[in-house]
C-alpha cells in the first residue's frame, strides 16, 4: 500500500518541478503579407515577455515599421497553445 501511495506523491510532485512554458510570438508584415514568428521554450513570462520585444523592436527598427504585434503563448500539455498573454 505504501508504494502507491509514494509513487504518485512522487509523480505529482515532479509534475509541480516542470512548471509553465511559453513561446514568444511576434506579427511583422512582410510585403502586403502578415507573417508570424514564434519561438522559444521560456520557463517565465517575463522572460519570454523580454525577448518578444527585443524581436519586436528589431521589426521596427528604421523606418520599415513592420512589426504588428508581439504577445507570449502558454505551451500547452498537447503541444497547443492554451492563452496569449502580454
Amino acid at each position: 500500500m505504501i508504494r502507491p501511495a509514494l509513487f504518485l506523491a512522487l509523480a505529482f510532485s515532479l509534475s509541480g518541478c516542470l512548471g509553465d512554458k511559453y513561446a514568444a510570438e511576434v506579427g511583422y508584415k512582410s510585403g502586403e503579407e502578415e507573417k508570424w514568428d514564434i519561438w522559444g521554450d521560456f520557463t517565465s513570462l517575463d522572460d519570454c515577455r523580454v525577448a518578444a520585444i527585443a524581436k519586436y523592436n528589431f521589426y521596427n527598427a528604421g523606418s520599415s515599421g513592420r512589426a504588428v504585434s508581439w504577445a507570449c503563448l502558454l505551451k500547452g500539455s498537447d503541444g497547443g497553445y492554451e492563452s496569449r498573454h502580454r
